[in-house]
């Protein structure tokens, strides 16, 4: 399973509006986004015993129900997509998110998965090693969750214990949204799934990032239709919140848990300004492909798609010791992360270097082994650059990278390789031909000689 689909796009079946995520981008919350400092220890919570019964929403009476069909009517006015079918609504409480969270997480995920994921995000400098995600996230996506609209069962649920407050009607409109875009466009055969993001998370990635990009300008609009009186209500509600989880979240991942709702929202601001949601439509026929395009809409005007790069199967090459944890893309997005955001703060580049070095991205692939008797990995990731003057700036902020995480390059006869040792557990080396690169980390030379072997290009 694919280490972004477990962190953002593993929740794949339900569409989520997190609590307070758009008002924490466009309000007063903001500093929670721009501001976090280092990276917090997570207190471990006691697993909630799914056999528990949890307390229960209240069924929506003809007064909420009405509420809602009026809201829905809006939103297709304002939207302009029509609905194919009814949408089922349902209230559930905090203690039924919870429950139903749980559920959906063993159901889809396993020890194992979470295990990869943590041997992988520690490897790219990400996390610290043994970080509990699991425990994380699951309380992420349950306490934190205003309303989601379920890909699987095709509900709307909104998380409320009682009626709906100018905050929750805002959120289904945000929902409703999600439900027609998904009648009209199918967002699972677009990639949008968990297959989506186990083969080709970029992908994945770049349809999220349409999907609340398109919510969150709907909201917005549908926000300045409130009367004072409920953006009164709203604003109480919104300042009422406790959002300490965020601060849990180490700091690439608050900045990746927020992109579909910043950058998205960016990216579908810039069509709809050129012609409305009739433009906007037209990119949904022919939807973004990858972060680089998110991020640089002219990227996308310009058909500018992702480059194939080999992702090769080492396990003949390494040994039956070994399994893959995992292979897929890792973006532009996340190239930025890795140079910007590492858990070692004296590791991170400044924004804007990692920025510089990241664009120009033309396409990549890693795989990922692990040898679990010996606790070792080996990660090969392979990029490709635009041009020689963006490899150039990639080559010479990974090198500035590597110095602060590991301390100083080993010196070599090899003019095209750097290597560092400074990892008590790992021989990290970089390797450049021309606007390729490949950054390969493994346990020693003798491993790192057999798995460069199978990049011919780069040895």
């Amino acid at each position: 399973m694919s280490s972004r689909a477990l962190l953002v796009g593993g929740f794949v079946a339900f569409i989520a509006l997190c609590c307070c995520a758009f008002a924490l981008l466009m309000g007063a919350g903001a500093i929670y986004y721009f501001s976090f400092d280092g990276v917090a220890s997570l207190t471990p919570r006691a697993t909630r015993d799914p056999n528990a019964t949890p307390a229960s929403a209240p069924t929506p009476g003809p007064a909420e129900l009405a509420q809602m069909d009026a809201i829905a009517t809006q939103v297709i006015q304002m939207r302009g997509l029509q609905p194919v079918k009814p949408v089922d609504r349902k209230f559930l409480s905090v203690d039924e998110v919870k429950q139903r969270t749980l559920a959906d997480f063993n159901k889809n995920t396993t020890p194992q998965d979470w295990e990869n994921e943590g041997h992988l995000l520690a490897a790219l400098g990400l996390i610290k090693p043994g970080f509990d995600m699991y425990d994380l996230l699951l309380r992420l996506y349950s306490e934190g969750v205003a309303g989601f609209y379920d890909l699987d069962t095709k509900e709307l649920v909104l998380v409320s214990d009682q009626g709906m407050n100018a905050y929750e009607q805002v959120t289904f409109a945000h929902e409703y949204n999600h439900a027609l875009q998904d009648q009209n466009y199918d967002v699972r055969k677009m990639g949008f799934s968990q297959e989506g993001w186990d083969t080709d998370s970029e992908k994945a990635a770049a349809v999220q990032a349409l999907l609340e990009g398109d919510s969150s300008l709907l909201e917005e609009q549908y926000k300045a239709t409130l009367t004072a009186a409920q953006q009164r209500e709203y604003d109480k509600v919104v300042k009422g919140f406790d959002v300490s989880i965020y601060n849990e979240l180490p700091d690439y991942l608050l900045r990746d848990f927020f992109f579909p709702y910043s950058q998205g929202l960016d990216f579908v601001r810039r069509y709809y300004d050129e012609g409305g949601w009739a433009r906007v439509d037209e990119v949904w026929r022919n939807p973004p492909v990858s972060t680089e395009q998110i991020i640089h809409p002219e990227r996308y005007a310009a058909g500018d798609v992702p480059l194939v790069v080999a992702r090769p199967a080492l396990t003949d090459t390494l040994g039956s010791d070994w399994h893959q944890i995992e292979s897929n893309t890792l973006g532009e997005w996340y190239t930025y992360l890795i140079l910007a955001y590492n858990v070692a703060p004296n590791a991170r580049l400044s924004e804007r270097t990692a920025k510089i070095a990241a664009e120009g991205w033309g396409g990549d692939g890693y795989v990922a082994y692990y040898d679990n008797s010996a606790d070792q990995i080996v990660l090969a990731l392979q990029w490709d650059w635009d041009t020689a003057i963006d490899a150039d700036e990639f080559i010479r902020a990974f090198n500035d990278y590597a110095d602060r995480r590991w301390g100083q390059a080993q010196t070599s006869g090899n003019r095209n390789r750097t290597c560092w040792s400074g990892d008590a557990n790992a021989l990290n080396c970089f390797y450049v031909n021309g606007q390729h690169t490949l950054w390969l980390m493994a346990p020693d030379e003798a491993t790192r000689d057999k798995v460069v072997s199978q990049y011919p290009d780069l040895k």
